[in-house]
């Protein structure tokens, strides 16, 4: 797959050759105005799936849960000192449980 950069003028000279070119070698045209990029020129097929990769990506993006989820309790100064021992599963190896230390020393200085 190649790719071309090429002005608008010689677009316009070279419409038909250049299509030609992005549907059978599936070429990539940069095109540019005043030397600055304004658009892409891609074989339809590659666009299409393009396009679907963007959509599957963004509904599976749109799947995924947002923080905070409703209804869920995380482990915040909100939440009683009691009810922190319930999240000590979820320290990680090696943290000596410092994090959970700390938090209950919020409890203790409110």
């Amino acid at each position: 797959m190649g790719t071309t950069i090429m002005g608008v003028t010689e677009l316009r000279r070279r419409t038909g050759e250049v299509l030609d070119e992005i549907g059978e070698e599936e070429k990539t045209v940069y095109v540019t105005r005043y030397g600055r990029p304004v658009a892409v020129l891609v074989d339809y097929d590659h666009y299409e799936r393009l396009r679907s990769a963007s959509e599957s990506e963004k509904a599976e993006s749109e799947a995924e849960p947002s923080y905070p989820r409703p209804g869920v309790r995380y482990p915040t100064v909100l939440n009683e000192p009691d009810s922190l021992r319930d999240w000590v599963d979820l320290i990680p190896d090696g943290c000596g449980g410092d994090a959970l230390a700390d938090t209950e020393a919020l409890y203790d200085e409110v």
